[in-house]
């Protein structure tokens, strides 16, 4: 009996200090296809769960709207952002993977995106040679935490932030926006999904941004726990390199692009 208490005992003790050892990130609660399509579901979060069993590691995955994700993080009250592009704001408080020379390291991001006008057909307003024309006193949709809405609001655009794409393309539909900035393959999902909007609703030729993504750390905990995090952001470059990941990345990219039986 003393020896089933002691062993019950100690396997507490011990899943106690898993627990406490798990590394907290965070990431946004709307959808962004492929890479977050629910709660823990999507490529990103595979390739994670990837690394956690490279490394023998635990990750413990909190779901937040992206901005106070960030702000968790910048307080570092969470340890990392999944799927942070670069930006000097986040870089004052947060470590991106570096090399030598001090540039970004893309090598060791876990995806890459592109971003695009979508608007509608009937409009006016084009994207061309990193400018807008015929823009007016029309304003851009854009979804909530995107660094690169951020950036075009800095250079004076006017930005309608909202939560999430399906949201924005409603707004398009119904004429309440002219123009609205989103990343391509959401946007494809949407419209794949909803294949009347192709009737409404058209993408600008060029990328208004095309961004690596990295994991995020709060630089405190980044410089506490160098060698830990070093190791992680490898082991995100050998599982975005795995045949696994790429046979999961081509098979959900290239579902977007079928027509909707």
């Amino acid at each position: 009996m003393l020896k089933l208490i002691v062993t019950l005992v100690f396997s507490l003790l011990t899943a106690q200090a898993c627990a406490s050892t798990a590394i907290k990130l965070c990431y946004e609660d709307s959808s962004v296809y492929p890479w977050i399509t629910g709660d823990n579901k999507g490529l990103v979060i595979s390739e994670l769960r990837m690394v956690e069993k490279d490394l023998n590691i635990e990750f413990e995955l909190i779901r937040l709207p992206w901005k106070r994700c960030l702000q968790e993080v910048r307080i570092g009250t969470i340890q990392a952002a999944i799927a942070a592009s670069f930006n000097k704001d986040r870089a004052s408080w947060g470590s991106y993977p570096l090399n030598p020379d001090s540039s970004l390291n893309s090598d060791l991001r876990l995806h890459t995106d592109s971003f695009y006008f979508y608007r509608r057909i009937d409009s006016p307003i084009r994207w061309s040679n990193n400018a807008m024309q015929n823009l007016g006193t029309q304003v851009i949709g854009a979804q909530l935490g995107y660094s690169v809405a951020k950036s075009l609001e800095d250079t004076g655009y006017q930005i309608k932030y909202l939560p999430n794409s399906d949201d924005l393309f409603k707004l398009l539909e119904k004429g309440l926006l002219q123009i609205a900035l989103l990343q391509s393959h959401e946007a494809m999902k949407v419209l794949r999904n909803s294949p009347a909007l192709e009737k409404t609703v058209v993408r600008e030729n060029e990328a208004v941004k095309v961004a690596d993504q990295y994991l995020l750390f709060n630089t405190s905990y980044y410089l506490k726990e160098e060698k830990l995090v070093t190791g992680i952001w490898q082991a995100i470059a050998r599982a975005r390199k795995s045949k696994k990941y790429q046979e999961e990345e081509a098979l959900m990219l290239n579902e977007v692009l079928k027509p909707k039986p």
